[in-house]
């Protein structure tokens, strides 16, 4: 199984903020993540147009999932999907699960 990190870049709208929430619970629907975990379990918050996924696709499939989901309501979306070998981070605000 592969893990894979996603950006996403928004153009073109006036309201982004209502866009990335839109974004937000799209790509939640199709499972992407919007949070990292690390080796504990503690969950990290991305930045605002970063997400991930794992499972048994390549970079190209998921690139296409991607942006048939972002093009239902956004025209000309920018998206880079990288595979991830690991991943290292700094200063992620945690999420509070309690």
């Amino acid at each position: 199984m592969a893990s894979f990190n996603i950006s996403i870049e928004l153009r073109g709208e006036d309201d982004a903020a209502a866009d990335y929430r839109r974004l937000r619970s799209k790509m939640s629907e199709h499972g992407f993540r919007h949070s990292v975990s690390d080796k504990a379990g503690t969950q990290f918050r991305l930045p605002r147009d970063e997400y991930t996924w794992s499972g048994y696709a390549t970079r190209h499939e998921v690139l296409d999932k991607v942006y048939l989901i972002l093009v239902e309501f956004i025209p000309d979306p920018g998206v880079m999907v990288t595979e991830a070998a690991g991943r290292a981070w700094r200063g992620l605000k945690e999420i509070d699960l309690s």
